[in-house]
């Protein structure tokens, strides 16, 4: 049954205009957006301690990541290959799958554990693999070669079942070219029960003692805009639904819990039953959508940069700022349409001053205030490290701003948000860490969460989380539109759009279905003032 959820609504103190997101899928098939970015595609661990989250990570070195990009030739038979050649544990079979059971199910260099973490899978993850196992060392059922590389040992974490409960529930997975991945909810006041199976409404009764006063408000009316089907036949039926490894048990009874009444979750599917609509996590909960409200996120993205748009780039942050057509010295300027906030131009580099206000050339031809600009410049001097074709990526702190580059090249430019102290000590202060670092973990989404008093959050699932010393990173950042301010709690907060540009862009890059990538050879990130 087709679905779509239109997001829009608050988050925590959303500002600013949103846009709105759509998801469009066949249940059990892969989603695909129905919003296109607006920009232009570009070409074990240890628990780091940090800011936001406790994740997997590995140590940082600068160079360049490998090529891990799935080939045909990979999957298709040797030139030469007889039908009664044995199958060999080293080939990736078109026709054999491999199927995630785990929150994290971990694909190693190696058929053991001993040895490096590539990165993992999520719950309902489907990959290639070779027809038979490797190795059966320390995993009884065989350690399969999976695509693009590396190994998974099939038992709790990963089975040759793609039919299985949890791999069919989960199989809409995160929509990578999208700027949200998942669809999205927040708490709508009140921490929203998350059922282990669907209950009758007498249970619901039992579990939500304000259910008749809180129903009698009405769901947001645009988690009802189209209609949805009922619910998967893996639950269909009042079957619990199927625990992925690595979560916590559940109680018996059809309550698994609550989340917190600032909490934000991803959602893989929408349905109806018992007189309510609801949604299915990501750690496969089941989560009325009357207690959620849809996320806005931020429409904002930055631009790529050559072909008419080059450095130096303004950000205009004003509302009521005009673009002029004419000429200043000639007294011909007359405007010639709004500006839009945040909007970027090119420069040419020539200014005029008339009458005590400076005007910038566009590189359009056009004129406008210098007032309310963010300023991106050209590097006066590049730095040892922008060679060749390596990726690499400047923050400024002062100016809130981030630029891709590709050696000498500039490529991307956006507006950020760092950490609120701005220049203030890391270790003390809620600033963002300074100096050169290496990307060296990469997650499509991950929870992060935070238990300081006065200030308890639990956003999962936040998207496009990348990873470059202990727990700073950059990531979505879906609960404001402030971009260009600080406000972050250290990590360096992007728009959904550029987050999903620069995870895409970067290494170490994360191969199809997988859910995450480890090495230490990724992109080099400058921090400075």
């Amino acid at each position: 049954m087709a679905w779509r959820a239109v997001i829009t609504g608050l988050f925590i103190g959303s500002l600013g205009a949103g846009v709105v997101l759509a998801r469009t899928h066949l249940r059990g098939q892969p989603l695909s957006s129905s919003v296109t970015a607006a920009v232009i595609d570009a070409p074990a661990p240890v628990e780091p301690e940090g800011e936001e989250t406790r994740l997997a990570a590995v140590g940082e070195v600068v160079g360049t990541a490998p090529d891990v990009t799935e080939t045909s030739e990979e999957l298709a038979a040797p030139d030469g290959e007889v039908a009664s050649e044995p199958p060999s544990p080293d080939r990736l079979s078109p026709d054999a799958r491999l199927a995630a059971l785990g929150k994290q199910t971990v694909v190693y260099e190696e058929p053991n554990r001993r040895s490096r973490r590539l990165g993992y899978l999520r719950t309902g993850a489907v990959v290639n693999r070779a027809p038979v196992p490797k190795s059966t060392e320390g995993c009884p059922e065989g350690w399969y070669r999976v695509a693009p590389e590396g190994y998974v040992c099939v038992g709790r974490t990963a089975t040759l079942d793609i039919e299985h409960p949890a791999v069919a529930l989960a199989a809409a997975g995160p929509d990578r070219s999208s700027p949200m991945p998942y669809t999205y909810g927040k708490a709508r006041g009140a921490p929203p029960p998350l059922y282990a199976r669907l209950p009758t409404r007498a249970e619901q009764e039992q579990s939500e003692k304000d259910l008749a006063s809180h129903l009698r408000r009405g769901i947001d009316p645009l988690w009802t805009l189209e209609a949805v089907g009922g619910p998967p036949q893996q639950i269909a039926g009042g079957e619990r639904v199927p625990r992925p490894f690595g979560y916590p048990v559940l109680p018996s009874g059809p309550l698994g819990g609550f989340g917190l009444s600032n909490g934000a979750f991803a959602l893989i599917d929408l349905f109806e039953a018992e007189g309510r609509r609801w949604g299915i996590s990501t750690d496969l909960m089941l989560i009325p959508l009357d207690r959620l409200d849809p996320v806005m996120a931020s429409e904002f993205h930055g631009v790529p940069l050559g072909e008419g748009m080059e450095l130096p780039v303004v950000f205009v942050r004003s509302s009521r700022a005009q673009l002029f057509r004419g000429h200043p010295k000639e007294g011909t300027l007359a405007p010639e349409r709004p500006i839009h906030f945040r909007e970027a131009f090119s420069l040419t580099g020539r200014q005029e001053q008339v009458g005590g206000v400076t005007f910038l050339e566009t590189q359009s031809g056009h004129w406008l205030r210098d007032s309310q600009l963010v300023r991106i410049d050209p590097l006066e001097t590049m730095p040892y490290w922008a060679k060749g074709e390596r990726s690499w990526i400047d923050v400024s702190i002062l100016n809130q701003t981030l630029v891709a580059y590709r050696g000498t090249q500039p490529v991307y430019a956006t507006l950020v948000t760092t950490g609120r102290d701005l220049l203030g000590d890391p270790k003390t202060t809620r600033a963002t860490v300074r100096g050169q670092f290496v990307i060296h973990t990469k997650h499509v989404t991950d929870t992060m969460s935070g238990d300081e008093p006065g200030d308890e959050f639990d956003l999962r699932d936040i998207p496009y989380v990348q990873y470059f010393h202990q727990g700073y990173a950059f990531h979505a950042a879906f609960w404001h539109d402030v971009f260009g301010n600080p406000r972050s709690h250290g990590c360096i907060n992007l728009a959904p759009h550029d987050a999903r540009w620069l995870f895409s862009w970067t290494d170490p890059p994360v191969p199809q279905n997988w859910h995450s990538a480890f090495d230490s050879r990724g992109t080099l990130v400058n921090i400075r003032p």
